[in-house]
């Protein structure tokens, strides 16, 4: 089906929908599909999904349907303008050279005495060989080439799929002893420093509909926004007079605020401070290594603004800021002083590079699952993808301030998870719900610290 003039918002094309069977056999069934989600998170290596459909035909006993079908999908969002990226390569779902994997029948139930309601699970077809390979070799060089070789390489992934890659500044020499694909390229992921973003350690390998990123929070951080949200602005006017399909993409259809803010957990895990103690087993000394996030909140790239997401205030009592206890989360590690086994004196791969990675990586990730975070319902397009950035405009609920725009939920957000939802029925829509993080402020929290009195008498009282 050919593209046409977007007539509203969350208006979609289903330009192919076929399922593969293992009998040899293509059944178009798009004329029959009641329902599509997608599922992106920049926390799964891999894109997931569920179908559902009406089967007036009994294809799961007669094709048949076993789990192990090959599903082609093409979805598109009609004509877009040139600000939301209108093109062939970023505005289409393109599963047909590449089919994904069905891997469950999920649920099978009866819709009138003519047909069934069938609902079937898929993923990638690399989430399915990551099963079925492991990885006994070596590799040397830099992270993003390896995961590169990874991914491309016929014995393990196999994949076609593009590939978004980040530099890497680091080189490393590593065997691998039997693991998955996936494990492995998740260890790549947990050495591996940025070229462009003052060596950030906090690299994700993921999956969107576009392709595969390899990509540290920080690269993902500094793009310009895909898109600029705002909330309950429906209905939006073009210059004729006429409701604007395209405005509207950008309207809010509702949102709320996830609870995240737990400042004890978030102790425990090393978001505010860590101790990282090293054994060299070779020099036979032992050396720690302090966390701290405030101070290193500078090096970082974050989403909006130059203020973390925590105050400076100090205890009354201790006279301490949170991220001033590092015993909160200890780390212990043991490595080697590699330069010793090696001939020349510069030595060209890092050991296990823990001091530089681990904490900073461990703090950033926490600050995403742990920041301000909303879960937004929006109209869809299948431009934006899992690991955008979108700029929120969210009102000031509060009455007793000037301000239009709420500064803690409004800005710059990075997309953590998407789900597309399609659906065929008597009025076909895509939706979006997305979840969205902010990890910094505009203006720093108040920090002249809560003040009380610790006075009370420490009495024992024998019973």
């Amino acid at each position: 089906m050919a593209k046409s003039d977007l007539q509203f918002a969350g208006e979609f094309l289903v330009e192919e929908c076929k399922l593969l069977t293992t009998k040899g056999l293509e059944l178009d069934i798009s004329a029959l599909v009641e329902n599509i989600n997608i599922y992106e998170d920049i926390f799964s290596m891999t894109v997931s999904g569920d179908i559902l459909f009406k089967d007036t035909n009994n294809l799961v006993l007669n094709a048949p349907i076993i789990g192990e079908e090959k599903l082609s999908l093409k979805i598109q969002t009609p004509q877009q303008s040139p600000k939301l990226h209108n093109d062939a390569e970023t505005s289409v779902i393109d599963y047909v050279t590449t089919p994904l994997q069905v891997y469950k029948i999920n649920t099978v139930t009866g819709a009138g005495d003519q047909a069934l309601m069938v609902s079937l699970n898929f993923t990638t077809q690399e989430a399915f060989r990551n099963q079925i390979s492991k990885i006994s070799q070596s590799y040397k060089g830099d992270p993003a080439d390896i995961v590169e070789k990874i991914l491309r390489d016929q014995n393990y992934l196999d994949s076609t799929r593009k590939l978004f890659v980040e530099p890497t500044a680091n080189h490393v020499k590593m065997v691998v002893p039997n693991k998955k694909p996936f494990m492995t390229i998740q260890h790549l992921c947990e050495i591996s420093n940025s070229k462009e973003h003052k060596e950030a350690p906090s690299y994700l390998f993921y999956e969107t509909t576009k392709g595969f990123h390899f990509r540290s929070i920080d690269g993902l951080c500094k793009e310009e926004p895909a898109m600029v949200y705002k909330e309950n602005v429906p209905n939006q006017l073009s210059e004729k007079g006429t409701i604007d399909p395209v405005k509207n993409l950008e309207t809010i259809n509702s949102f709320s605020v996830l609870s995240t803010k737990d400042t004890i957990y978030n102790m425990s895990e090393g978001f505010y401070s860590s101790k990282l103690r090293v054994h060299d087993l070779y020099n036979k000394t032992v050396k720690d290594y302090d966390f701290n996030y405030l101070e290193n909140f500078e090096k970082d790239t974050h989403t909006d603004g130059k203020s973390p997401i925590i105050s400076k205030a100090t205890d009354a009592r201790t006279q301490k800021s949170l991220v001033e206890y590092p015993d909160t989360k200890l780390y212990v590690s043991t490595t080697s002083a590699t330069k010793h086994f090696y001939e020349s004196e510069d030595y060209p791969y890092q050991s296990d590079n823990l001091e530089k990675t681990l904490q900073r990586r461990k703090s950033r990730i926490r600050q995403l699952q742990r920041g301000i975070k909303l879960h937004i319902n929006a109209p869809g397009n299948t431009y934006i993808e899992a690991g955008n950035i979108v700029e929120l405009n969210i009102g000031a609920s509060s009455v007793s301030t000037e301000e239009k725009l709420d500064k803690q939920l409004s800005g710059k957000h990075l997309v953590t998870t998407i789900r597309h939802e399609f659906n065929m029925g008597a009025d076909p829509r895509h939706k979006l719900y997305l979840e969205t993080v902010k990890d910094s402020l505009e203006e720093d929290f108040p920090s002249s610290g809560a003040q009380y009195s610790n006075s009370g008498s420490a009495e024992r009282i024998d019973v």
